[in-house]
């Protein structure tokens, strides 16, 4: 058995927790609290499942778990988050191939839905910027496709914000890095 008391693991094979206390000197309510505190760091939360279910949301700050019931399952970051789309080709409505590539700023506004409604939700939002990115610049031609960043720019973040609010997230911003004829086409 391993336990964990200030930030020191101590190992213990068959001594009970009653001997462990003993050994350490402590009195045993401090181990109890010592075993239930978790202190969550500002901008993150943590999520908590008693027994295989979601429980509840630890905010940052000092929060008390029971230990052996409630599990740490998910810790998530709450501050903006950086995606980066990679570079794809697209083909225009003229046939026309052209490399685009984006950046999107992301926000986890409620830690449930981004953990419990998608698998990785950065990966959902990464891979529908891209199927969307593709779907705005096939209905253009090329030579649209090549000044209109900012039109393209606000339908993409339209079209996926609505889904990112079904996961949890709130989309901030969806810039387009660039915008070019492939190699093949100069």
């Amino acid at each position: 058995m391993e336990l964990i008391v200030n930030g020191v693991s101590e190992s213990v094979a068959s001594a009970s927790l009653a001997d462990f206390v003993q050994l350490k000197g402590l009195p045993a309510a401090s181990l109890v609290v010592e075993l239930n505190r978790r202190i969550v760091p500002q901008g993150e939360e943590w999520i908590v499942e008693r027994l295989g279910k979601y429980h509840g949301t630890l905010k940052p700050g000092l929060n008390i778990v029971i230990p052996y019931l409630d599990k740490i399952a998910y810790q998530l970051v709450t501050k903006d988050i950086i995606l980066d789309v990679q570079e794809q080709e697209v083909i225009t409505r003229d046939n026309a191939v052209i490399l685009t590539n984006a950046i999107a700023f992301i926000k986890v506004t409620d830690p449930v839905k981004a953990v419990y409604g998608v698998e990785d939700y950065s990966e959902a939002i990464r891979n529908m910027i891209m199927t969307t990115l593709r779907s705005i610049v096939g209905e253009m031609e090329l030579d649209h496709a090549l000044s209109q960043r900012d039109m393209i720019k606000a339908r993409l973040k339209a079209g996926v914000a609505d889904e990112a609010l079904d996961w949890g997230l709130t989309v901030k911003s969806v810039e387009i890095q660039d915008i070019k004829p492939s190699e093949s086409m100069q």
